[in-house]
């Protein structure tokens, strides 16, 4: 009797995991059709040697507060910017890179040695509108949602408010 009780509830138990995996699966590359992966991000071509302001190499580009996420990326490359973040990216000459900087958690950021050209990409949700800042702190550009650009000018930016 207790054999045909395990086996009974052995069968019911795989009948059951047969079912949910049924009505759960799905192929394993199929998404979601209206999840956002994000936008893609290009790097513009790195700037020749004399274009830099003297003493550049001296000191990266930085942001305060820290940024959720900071990244290298060569010169053309192009880079995803997830879904919910405004990224930059302006060139790094003390690594001959641009570094990349994924502004997530809402806030002002100030900068700090931020020239020549880079690009940006506004991937936050909600319908945001990020702005930039110039020296006396004006509104230098808005960036509205899915805005972007791939030759922006960092040099008059001093601050970035992503939200």
């Amino acid at each position: 009797m207790r054999d045909k009780r395990r086996s009974l509830l052995a069968g019911l138990g795989a009948l059951g995991l047969a079912l949910t995996a049924a009505f759960t699966a799905g192929p394993a590359d199929a998404a979601p059709a209206n999840r956002d992966f994000g936008q893609i991000l290009t790097m513009p071509a790195a700037p020749p040697a004399s274009a830099l302001p003297a003493g550049a190499a001296a000191e990266p580009p930085t942001a305060w507060p820290k940024p959720a996420r900071i990244l290298h990326v060569a010169a053309r490359e192009s880079i995803t910017c997830e879904s919910g973040n405004l990224c930059t990216a302006t060139y790094d000459p003390t690594r001959g890179d641009y570094v990349v900087y994924y502004f997530y958690y809402c806030d002002t950021y100030t900068l700090s040695n931020w020239t020549g050209t880079g690009s940006y990409r506004n991937s936050q949700t909600g319908g945001v509108t990020a702005y930039f800042y110039g020296q006396n702190g004006a509104v230098v550009t808005p960036v509205g949602p899915g805005g972007s650009s791939n030759s922006y000018n960092w040099g008059p930016i001093w601050s970035i408010k992503n939200c």
